[in-house]
């Protein structure tokens, strides 16, 4: 029985399963249960702030299609234009056509119907640069959905992560309330049996109330952590959330080449693709502003007819105007005005310098993903060098720990030596638990930046992480978008 924390610890550092149960029966029965896919998938669709980002790329569909739409020719059909006038003549002229004043000033209706039908067309070269914008701007919003969805990803499969940890957290402060139970039951027997004084009793019993204390935080921190996980999927119709554990696997990251792993990230970084597709567009920029030197031609053909009565209102809604079609072609050319030449000039000169800035930008970004690739892959292999260390003092501390126990059963030490080497194992059991979760946040944030899992080869055959991977998106793939 003495065995039996290590024993567990070990269990749960290696699969990372939780074992113990909240609340009744009842209440068990209206939890939701989660693998870390199903949070991913169910984040995908209900998260707010990337659900609005995939409503956002419908706007490349509008916005292709109004560009389109200034390339076509337009189409100007009136199918009635109608109205009525009075006019009240207060003037009239003498022989000669000069205007006198009308000594008999009446009112004058009029009344009109017209029917148009033609069509338009201007071609302007900035059309076609703005069609061209459009793309790059449609590329920009895919790119941020990608980015975005990785991000997510990764965002459910850590707050997953936290309350998987909580929950070996609180499995691993039951057992060492166990093994402060067994230090007070010892106490007791000796105490009755005049062996131990009153002080050991009081210290084993104060020991006991602060690993109680420590377990009821434990269940706090473990509700806390479901309810962050809840509120990242989004999805207010769960009920309470009881996760799968997932398996968590430590493998040997001193393979890692770094310069490969840098390669991949500048290749197939969003953040790169992004800053590139920025520099498109503000090259773009430059192509409009030089665009307004060219002409534009503008073509127009229309058909119409008109029915007109002066002095009665019989034109007035008239379906079919009477009068003959007329037909009427025109074409224009528009040079641009050379008083906007200095304007234009400096708008030029601006566009120039977006684009070099954007150049920086890009260089920069490339800098900040090479030295976040090296760090994160530094502190992956910080974190399972520690691990191991951890482990190893865990093991040892507990050894101790019954070593210590049997002694003080024994009479051949104090209550004091015990009660430190019981706040010894327990504080080496929670720092290798933590250990080992450090080692997967490490995982799971430099899988983040590569944009992709790592691979079996790269992990030594222990599998693929959860973020980024195929396994983990709606659409079972971390390069193609959800659809919205």
């Amino acid at each position: 029985m003495m065995r039996r924390a290590p024993v567990l610890l070990a269990a749960f550092l290696a699969l990372g399963v939780a074992g113990p149960t909240l609340g009744p029966a009842e209440a068990r029965a209206q939890e939701t249960t989660l693998t870390l896919e199903e949070a991913i998938r169910l984040a995908e669709r209900n998260n707010p702030a990337y659900r609005q980002t995939v409503n956002d790329l419908e706007r490349n569909r509008l916005d292709r299609s109004d560009a389109w739409l200034t390339l076509l020719p337009t189409p100007q059909v009136t199918a009635l234009s109608t109205g009525l006038a009075w006019n009240l003549q207060t003037l009239g002229t003498d022989n000669f056509g000069n205007p006198i004043g009308n000594p008999e000033a009446r009112m004058i209706q009029s009344s009109t119907s017209t029917q148009r039908v033609g069509v338009a067309f201007q071609f302007d070269f900035r059309n076609l640069l703005n069609l061209r914008q459009q793309e790059t701007q449609a590329a920009l919003r895919d790119i941020t959905a990608l980015t975005q969805v990785r991000g997510l990803r990764a965002d459910v499969a850590r707050a997953f992560l936290d309350a998987q940890e909580r929950e070996v957290t609180l499995a691993l402060e039951e057992e060492l309330l166990q093994t402060a139970e067994q230090n007070l039951d010892l106490t007791m027997r000796l105490y009755r049996l005049a062996r131990r004084d009153r002080m050991d009793l009081l210290s084993a019993e104060l020991d006991l109330a602060e690993r109680e204390s420590q377990l009821e935080s434990a269940r706090t921190d473990l509700q806390d952590a479901r309810r962050t996980l809840r509120n990242l999927i989004g999805d207010e119709t769960l009920a309470d959330i009881r996760i799968v554990p997932r398996e968590i696997r430590v493998f040997d990251p001193a393979g890692l080449d770094d310069d490969v792993l840098v390669a991949e990230a500048l290749v197939g970084s969003p953040r790169v693709e992004q800053a590139r597709a920025s520099i498109e567009s503000a090259s773009r920029g430059v192509s409009t502003q030089r665009a307004q030197w060219l002409p534009t031609l503008s073509l127009s053909m229309n058909t119409a007819r008109q029915e007109f009565e002066r002095g009665g209102s019989s034109a007035f809604l008239s379906p079919l105007p009477e009068g003959d079609w007329s037909r009427n072609v025109a074409v224009q050319l528009n040079f641009p005005d050379l008083g906007q030449y200095f304007s234009i000039r400096n708008s030029t000169s601006r566009s120039r310098i977006d684009v070099r800035n954007q150049e920086e930008a890009m260089r920069q970004t490339r800098l900040e993903l090479e030295g976040e690739v090296r760090t994160l892959a530094q502190e992956l292999r910080q974190t399972e060098r520690t691990l191991r260390l951890q482990e190893r003092r865990a093991e040892l501390a507990e050894e101790r720990r019954e070593l210590q126990f049997q002694a003080y059963g024994m009479g051949r030490g104090s209550y004091l030596e015990l009660q430190n080497a019981s706040e010894q194992a327990a504080s080496a059991q929670r720092s290798a638990l933590q250990a080992r979760y450090a080692f997967e946040r490490a995982r799971i944030n430099l899988e983040r930046s590569l944009g992709r899992p790592l691979t079996s080869r790269e992990t030594g055959g222990e599998g693929e992480g959860p973020v980024a991977g195929g396994e983990a998106g709606a659409d079972g793939d971390a390069s193609r978008l959800p659809e919205g």
